[in-house]
């Protein structure tokens, strides 16, 4: 077994909040499939009206997951600012929750305030943002408590393109006529 000159424990901390941030901004977009392309894609056709036009939304994704990525680097330094040594599975959850919960509900509100769309919406996104963020968190915080930081990393990696590849096939089985729209 290789050695490294020093142990995880020891490194500075940014070697661990940079993979902790990549596992948890993976298993967030891993999330975020399942939740708008298979679970909510009957809600988004029924409120088409007050979003933007399909194409642009798709052409939009990657601004939406550039902000998943500085929100995951935000949760993965905020869990070893506050939990340090202590944080965990169940310390990223817990605060995972309560972040993505309290900026969901903040954000949502205000986007309400300011445009025209369903009140559902808000409820609905605040929900599955509080979901996507505490599994985010988990995943981080798994992360962040490994002696092998980036070896855990790389088995989140596997299981979120995992998840994706079976989002891909339950929506082409399931809910072929939402595919079939894309």
């Amino acid at each position: 077994m290789k050695t490294s000159a020093r142990p995880e424990s020891v490194r500075p901390p940014g070697v661990r909040i940079s993979a902790g941030a990549l596992a948890a901004w993976l298993i967030y977009l891993a999330v975020d499939f399942w939740g708008h392309a298979v679970l909510l894609s009957n809600y988004w056709k029924e409120t088409s009206a007050y979003w933007r036009p399909e194409g642009e939304l798709f052409r939009l994704v990657p601004v939406g997951y550039l902000s998943f990525a500085i929100y995951c680097v935000a949760l993965a330094w905020l869990l070893v600012r506050l939990y340090g040594d202590r944080v965990g599975l169940a310390a990223g959850l817990r605060f995972g929750a309560i972040a993505g919960f309290v900026s969901g509900a903040a954000i949502w509100l205000g986007v309400y305030s300011a445009m025209r769309m369903p009140l559902s919406a808000v409820a609905l996104f605040t929900l599955w943002g509080t979901v996507e963020s505490a599994l985010a968190g988990t995943a981080a915080g798994s992360v962040l408590a490994s002696e092998r930081p980036w070896r855990r990393a790389g088995w989140l990696a596997g299981l979120a393109v995992v998840l994706i590849i079976a989002g891909v096939l339950v929506q082409n089985i399931f809910f072929p006529q939402a595919a079939a729209q894309k």
